[in-house]
């Protein structure tokens, strides 16, 4: 049989030493063919539309960007839609930016049409009257302005600034004290999942999930049309670290989004609470994204700083999935550098990974599924038989997310004959993907994979796989076989 030629070169795609994933903003420094043919050359394996910026039209652009330069490169990568959520703002500013100044007093209204200024400041979306009370907290633009309120009053709040800075047109407001009662998807949101659906997003991110409910409504819509797209909860409310344990039971994958959660709770709970979302989501073998100024420096500096290596290293060493850039690829001055850096920190940390402190963790968290069963077999057997390769051929992509949830030290290969499970895969913990040609029997389907991975890797004859399957059967999730295969195609 031949081999399916579209295998990944061992040399492409900036994986071939590296388990944790990189996932890419997408802004002005980083849309064209060119710039993310080297993204992907340097290891970009997942790319993010922000849809807090730009219309409709402007993420088709990427997303017709993205896939050429994936076909150009016969590299599979996968697209992650960010909702914008209900994102509280401040309207426009008179002069497009006014100075707060220490200890001046400041009134907080709820927007009329009228500009703000040193004086007053319009809140968008809601009325600060209705949620603030005295002593309590205001955030602005992601917390360089601090206001605490002192008096409220019938329609304005006075409040005091804390800490001073430029306040520019349309900057964020948060309010880390109160209970702001708006649904995570707005009209907008579900505009944007409706288009998302249309185009074939492979994730979706949905912002300031408080609950289960936010969830599923989304996945109601994604039923609805037919879409087997993933949700990913962005964990960035207090709300939702109440709620986890309902929200993990019901997403696909969370993000860990410390920009917004560092507004909600005190800067030096984060780190901890990280450690701890990654612990819970490795638990239940979902993928765990951290973001939020991996590289931050880099938007302007070609190096990064000690303290952003030593964070990415933490996260790597935590048991994270994926690592997200923002500014640094969407508007920075060295995106492919970026990149670049991120996955040699990522590699060098991923040597210090305790294996052993990891499986006590899984302690008990397998499920009573036969996948689960299987994937949990698979990684035992590729240790015990000296495998030179974990396969799953996959229907959707299923058991191999449940084979990287045991974190297998050998190479993980998720073969498919179907681009979008493909696509998805690529934010899966070391997972790599492979495609497959359509065959007529689950046999020839891991006659190929075999192939596919023993060409590519340039492995002797008599290399052992462990090989998982159940493709054939038509159901999806139904990943029920597991087998020893020798490699012997050269």
């Amino acid at each position: 049989m031949a081999p399916a030629s579209s295998a990944l070169p061992a040399s492409k795609g900036g994986m071939r030493f590296r388990k944790t994933k990189i996932i890419v903003t997408i802004g002005p420094a980083s849309n064209s063919v060119e710039v993310l043919k080297r993204l992907i050359e340097a290891g970009a394996n997942v790319f993010r539309l922000n849809f807090s910026h730009g219309s409709h039209a402007d993420h088709l652009g990427a997303v017709q960007n993205i896939r050429k330069a994936s076909e150009e490169l016969n590299i599979p990568v996968g697209i992650l839609q960010d909702l914008s959520g209900p994102k509280i703002r401040i309207s426009a500013v008179k002069g497009d930016t006014v100075q707060l100044k220490d200890q001046q007093k400041v009134l907080l209204k709820a927007a009329d049409g009228s500009q703000s200024d040193t004086t007053t400041i319009y809140v968008e979306s809601l009325d600060p009257v209705k949620i603030l009370k005295p002593g309590h907290q205001v955030l602005l633009a992601d917390g360089i302005i601090t206001l605490e309120a002192e008096l409220v009053n019938r329609d304005s709040v006075e409040c005091v600034v804390v800490s001073g800075a430029g306040l520019r047109s349309k900057v964020g407001i948060s309010f880390p004290d109160s209970v702001v009662d708006l649904p995570a998807t707005t009209d907008k949101d579900l505009t944007d999942v409706q288009w998302a659906i249309t185009n074939k997003i492979d994730f979706i991110a949905i912002s300031f999930v408080k609950s289960a409910a936010d969830i599923l409504r989304v996945r109601e819509l994604l039923h609805a049309k037919g879409s087997d797209g993933l949700i990913i909860a962005k964990i960035e409310r207090k709300a939702a670290l109440e709620n986890i344990h309902e929200i993990m039971d019901v997403t696909d994958g969370i993000m860990v989004a410390r920009g917004d959660l560092g507004l909600e709770l005190p800067l030096e709970q984060v780190p901890m609470l990280q450690k701890r979302l990654i612990e819970q989501a490795n638990y239940q073998g979902i993928p765990v994204i951290v973001a939020t100024q991996m590289l931050h420096s880099m938007v302007k500096s070609l190096r990064p700083t000690r303290a952003e290596v030593s964070d990415i290293a933490t996260a790597v060493m935590s048991g994270t999935d994926a690592l997200m850039l923002s500014e640094e690829t969407a508007i920075g001055e060295h995106p492919v550098e970026c990149v670049q850096y991120l996955g040699k920190v990522a590699r060098e940390a991923e040597k210090s990974f305790v294996f052993d402190e990891y499986k006590l963790r899984l302690r008990d968290s397998d499920r009573a599924t036969v996948p689960d069963a299987v994937a949990y077999a698979a990684a035992a057997a590729a240790v015990k038989v000296n495998a030179a390769a974990i396969i799953a051929c996959t229907e959707k992509g299923t058991s191999a997310r449940l084979i990287a949830k045991y974190r297998p030290q050998q190479p993980l290969y998720g073969a498919s004959t179907k681009s979008a499970t493909l696509q998805r895969m690529a934010l899966y913990w070391g997972v790599i993907p492979i495609p497959l040609k359509a065959t007529a029997s689950h046999d020839d389907e891991i006659q190929a994979a075999l192939e596919s991975v023993q060409i590519r890797e340039g492995l002797l004859n008599g290399s052992r796989a462990v090989v998982t399957g159940g493709m054939a059967t038509g159901k999806s999730g139904s990943t029920s076989i597991l087998e020893i295969r020798e490699m012997n195609f050269r």
